[in-house]
């Protein structure tokens, strides 16, 4: 199941002054936590339907920082509950200061972009960190959905 954007077309055209301009620098796991609830439970993973996700927003001379805390509880075997991952990445992007042709534009677009855009970028990194982890428990393979605007 596909992961969808609300109200992507107006986060989209609210991001557009920041995504026109914004350059990814980089993508990082600042925290991976993975663990099993219910060992029986684990082996039956059931597909993921929902992500709890925060976002916290940055903003230097010359960047944009956004962190992505995501927690999601894996269902198994009758519905119980069977891994919980807790994972925080950031991406940093370079983006014209305030002061500078092309900054001047306003936190709720800085967001949208956030919510839209860089949201985008990191989510194969959460993909691949859930993938990764569940492995590294000895469950059968979790793989998230698709994020789409």
């Amino acid at each position: 199941m596909a992961f969808v954007i609300p109200n992507s077309g107006e986060a989209r055209s609210e991001a557009r002054p920041v995504a026109q301009r914004a350059e990814l620098l980089d993508i990082r796991a600042f925290s991976l936590h993975a663990e099993i609830l219910d060992l029986e439970a684990s082996q039956d993973p059931q597909k993921v339907d929902s992500l709890g996700t925060s976002l916290g927003v940055g903003r230097d001379d010359g960047n944009l920082t956004y962190r992505f805390e995501y927690e999601l509880v894996v269902k198994g075997a009758n519905g119980r509950d069977a891994l919980k991952f807790q994972v925080t990445l950031g991406a940093l992007f370079a983006f014209p200061a305030e002061d500078e042709p092309g900054g001047d534009v306003s936190e709720e677009n800085i967001l949208a972009f956030g919510l839209t855009a860089a949201q985008l970028a990191v989510h194969p990194y959460l993909r691949s960190a859930v993938a990764d982890l569940t492995a590294r428990l000895g469950c059968p393979q979790v793989t998230l959905g698709l994020f789409k605007a």
